[in-house]
């Protein structure tokens, strides 16, 4: 599965996916009616990043999982590029974008267990979304300086990471909590957010689980 033509479609399948999401996050179409007069952010870099990535999980997964299971998890990555590009802009998860991947993400879980044999993956990940539902509510609760889209973004990549390994689980968390951790310190000592203001806290844990699939060996 990693031939050269194989990762060559996926690239190609995955630039044009990537550039038709890149045209419709520069219509801002998204945006509240309250949200239209914030400043326009560059939106340039979501094809290469979104394409590039994909192949990238693909190289990761391919070998020890099914297609479908890469497939999945390429194309769960263009969603959550446009994901990070909308709470970049305007610090909002979309709700009609997040809520509807719970199923069809949990569909394609179950078909990819079902490829590969395996449906203790799916009982895990169903376990790894409830766990981390619940611990960023508390976060979100307890003023941690998440949003209830945070919440539900924690969910998804519970399903994402528990369906690999519980490494793959606490390892995109930690990265995740850290890579914001960082974020936020840097903007308080450029002075770019005050200590109660709010920032993208998506990106950071999207990268934090990006970087778990990646660096930790799947089985």
């Amino acid at each position: 599965m990693r031939q050269p033509a194989v990762l060559g479609a996926v690239l190609a399948v995955g630039v044009v996916v990537a550039e038709v999401l890149r045209r419709w996050l520069s219509r801002r179409t998204y945006r509240l009616p309250e949200e239209g007069e914030a400043p326009e952010r560059p939106t340039w870099w979501v094809t290469p990043l979104a394409a590039v990535g994909g192949v990238g999980l693909w190289w990761a997964l391919a070998p020890r999982q099914s297609w479908v299971a890469a497939a999945a998890y390429a194309a769960t990555l263009w969603v959550m590029v446009a994901l990070a590009a909308i709470d970049l802009d305007v610090h909002r998860l979309p709700d009609a974008i997040q809520l509807p991947a719970y199923p069809v993400l949990s569909v394609l879980l179950a078909a990819a267990s079902w490829t590969v044999g395996s449906w203790s993956s799916l009982g895990r990940a169903a376990v790894a979304a409830v766990a981390l539902l619940a611990i960023f509510l508390l976060l979100a609760l307890v003023g941690g300086g998440m949003g209830l889209g945070d919440v539900k973004l924690a969910g998804l990549l519970g399903l994402l990471l528990g369906w690999l390994s519980w490494a793959h689980v606490l390892m995109g968390v930690a990265a995740g909590l850290l890579l914001g951790g960082v974020v936020g310190v840097a903007l308080l000592v450029t002075r770019t957010a005050g200590r109660k203001a709010e920032f993208a806290y998506g990106p950071p844990l999207l990268a934090g689980a990006a970087l778990a699939v990646l660096a930790l060996p799947v089985g």
